[in-house]
Formats: C-alpha cells, structure tokens, sequence
C-alpha cells in the first residue's frame, strides 16, 4: 500500500490515480487516512475487514441484510433477533397506547382527557 500527503496528490495527481488502478493508495490527511478505490460501479460498496468479521459472528440463521434496512450497514440490522426484539417491543408500546372508541363522541371524549 502506498501512503502520500496532500501535497505529493496534488502535485502528482494523474500519477496517483493510474496507480490506484494496480495497488492501494491512501492519502494522509491530518491524522486521517483517505483510500482511493477503483471501480467501473459508482454504486459499489466496500467493506472493512472488521465489518466482515462482524458481520460473520452473527449466526447463519439470524442474518440478513442489513442494507435492505439501512442505508448505513449498521450491523444491528444484519441480525434477525434484533428486527424481532424491536418489533415486539414497537407492538407492546402501540398495544399499551391505544385507545378504543365506539363513536364519534367517546374519541373526542378520550382525546380530551390527554
């Protein structure tokens, strides 16, 4: 992996974008590192070794996928258990929050009393 400043992309830049294209390039930016990746799909995702590793932990049986839910990837919703515990836990809220009227006038009753 190659690692450069600022100041060598902005002064070599056509020379660090073809090269890119063979072997990983980072720029260092204050304590930050910014990867180049090439890829002919401006839509791709790229995952970090760790997320990998996470991501497997998670039981076979109680995967998904996390993007269906999240635009992030947040591996809380790459686990089928925690999309069922927030579930249940959404119903018993709604169940203890409703509220039933027969007419017009008990609701208008109920909603007042709030």
């Amino acid at each position: 992996m190659k690692i450069i400043s600022t100041r060598e992309l902005r002064n070599e830049t056509k020379t660090y974008f073809e090269l890119a294209e063979k072997e990983r390039v980072a720029v260092k930016r204050g304590k930050k590192f910014v990867n180049f990746i090439v890829t002919d799909e401006p839509d791709s995702q790229f995952f970090s070794e760790e997320w990998i590793k996470e991501f497997l932990a998670i039981p076979e049986k109680y995967r998904c996928n996390p993007f269906d839910i999240s635009p992030s990837g947040d591996l809380y919703w790459a686990d089928k258990r925690n999309i069922k515990q927030l579930k249940n836990r959404l119903s018993e809220r709604a169940e203890s929050n409703s509220v039933t009227a027969s007419t017009p006038e008990e609701l208008k009753s109920v909603l007042d009393s709030l």
